[in-house]
């Protein structure tokens, strides 16, 4: 028992700030077989970790910062778990441990609670554990659950993918991709694209084996970037699918992000990608809103695009689309520049229609009427 005692004593020393969180053994299963000792570090180092994701505070201990920083998404959906409703979940229970080499350790996680006097799962986890000093670190798995896809390199974009895969949207999307870095003045760097056939396998791959929150609202993860924008990643079974990426290009890559208005960088994506998952074209969004136009003449178009999510034509968040057309009108008068000048309007747009009257002399009172001529001619 001398490394436990030796990982308490750390822990307590370098942890006091949070109580430590209980977990629980499904079916008193053993971490390390025929190993107490083993299975009780394990077990440990397992319950500080959780304890600093549930707190959001990952140490240098239990994560390798530089995986941390690669996999970002994967921390990120550990990060507060029962935080701040307790009282709803449980404490988190092992369903499995196994080693592949007696040296490094799988363990799969279950959290899960009650609400209402029902039972629910939220996220079944499976991480990856390494020795470390007298402890363990934990490690997402997903660089030994995709090392079998196969690779395909289209100029700088490397795809990864455990099916096929259509080269003609490859080409297209590294040709975008070269185009998106010109039109931002940004350098045309590598990037690993991971098209997964299924938004399960995509979770599956870091480790999700459950999620109630990607599987029940989808979140960001059709498309996204991680490790600092080095991998693009989407669940689409799409090797073109701009929509995703772009946003999180421009976030990674321009100055002054935190100035950047999202509602219309989501218009941008729309406008170079269509939106989101339907793909509906710049056209097709328009004949959308012109059916709405006809069957609520009254619609005010400023007040849908001021009540952001609440507002949806056709399933479609309404002040997206907007976005997209008014990129579009931008683009056909004026360059890529005045678009940019409209993406860096605030946080939460609070020099939007400020940008949008110098750019395109548009305002509350005419906005109404313009985006009405804009659906209009079609």
């Amino acid at each position: 028992m001398k490394y436990s005692i030796l990982f308490l004593i750390s822990f307590l020393l370098g942890h006091a700030a949070f109580s430590q969180l209980s977990i629980n053994r499904n079916l008193n299963l053993e971490l390390a077989d025929r190993d107490s000792i083993k299975s009780a570090l394990l077990e440990e180092s397992l319950s500080a970790f959780l304890t600093e994701a549930q707190n959001g505070d990952y140490s240098h201990e239990y994560v390798d910062s530089l995986h941390l920083q690669e996999y970002e998404f994967f921390f990120s959906k550990l990060a507060g778990i029962g935080k701040t409703n307790k009282s709803l979940f449980n404490d988190p229970i092992i369903l499995k441990s196994y080693t592949p080499d007696g040296h490094s350790y799988y363990i799969t996680v279950a959290f899960s609670g009650v609400k209402d006097d029902r039972p629910f799962i939220y996220q079944i986890t499976e991480f990856k554990t390494v020795p470390y000093r007298d402890h363990y670190r934990f490690y997402c798995p997903f660089q030994e659950r995709t090392a079998n896809f196969k690779r395909k390199k289209i100029k700088n974009v490397t795809y990864h993918y455990s099916g096929t895969i259509d080269e003609q949207k490859a080409n297209q999307f590294a040709r975008f991709k070269d185009e998106l870095s010109d039109l931002t003045e940004t350098p045309k760097l590598p990037l690993d694209y991971y098209c997964f056939e299924s938004l399960d396998e995509l979770l599956k791959s870091y480790g999700f084996l459950y999620s109630a929150r990607q599987c029940n609202f989808l979140c960001y993860d059709l498309g996204f970037t991680d490790n600092g924008g080095k991998i693009y990643l989407t669940g689409t079974n799409n090797e073109n699918y701009r929509f995703g990426y772009i946003g999180d290009y421009l976030y990674e890559n321009l100055a002054d992000p935190e100035n950047i208005y999202w509602p219309f960088v989501q218009g941008v994506s729309t406008y170079y990608g269509g939106y989101g998952l339907s793909y509906d074209s710049m056209e097709e969004l328009k004949q959308q809103f012109r059916a709405e136009l006809k069957k609520n003449p009254t619609i005010d178009f400023l007040e849908e695009f001021q009540k952001g999510r609440k507002s949806s034509i056709n399933r479609h968040f309404s002040y997206y689309v907007m976005s997209a057309f008014l990129c579009e009108e931008t683009l056909k008068s004026k360059s890529f520049d005045e678009v940019l000048k409209l993406i860096y309007s605030g946080q939460n747009g609070e020099q939007f229609f400020e940008n949008l009257e110098q750019v395109l002399h548009i305002n509350e009172s005419n906005f109404h009427e313009t985006i009405e001529r804009l659906i209009r001619e079609g």
